[in-house]
C-alpha cells in the first residue's frame, strides 16, 4: 500500500519528504506498531503531521486506508 501511495506522490512531481500531513484509516488499530515500522522507512527527512483513526472495516477489506497532503515552499 504505501509503495503505491508514494507513487501517486511521484506521479505528482513530488516525493514523500513533500508530504506535510497524513491521515490513516485503519480497520484494527493493534496493526500500530507494524504499521508505524513500515511507514517511517518512506522517509528521509522529518515526518509529516499525522493522524492514525481506528476506522473499523474498510473498503474491500483494506486494512488502511492513506490520505496525503504534499506541499512545496
Amino acid at each position: 500500500m504505501m509503495d503505491g501511495f508514494k507513487k501517486t506522490i511521484e506521479s505528482g512531481g513530488m516525493t514523500m519528504d513533500d508530504l506535510v500531513s497524513v491521515t490513516i484509516f485503519c480497520s484494527d488499530v493493534k496493526l500500530f506498531d507494524e504499521f508505524n515500522a513500515i511507514y517511517r522507512t518512506y522517509f528521509s527527512g522529518r515526518l509529516p503531521t499525522r493522524a492514525f483513526i481506528g476506522s473499523g472495516a474498510l473498503l474491500f477489506g483494506a486494512r488502511f486506508e492513506v490520505l496525503g497532503i504534499a506541499a512545496r515552499g
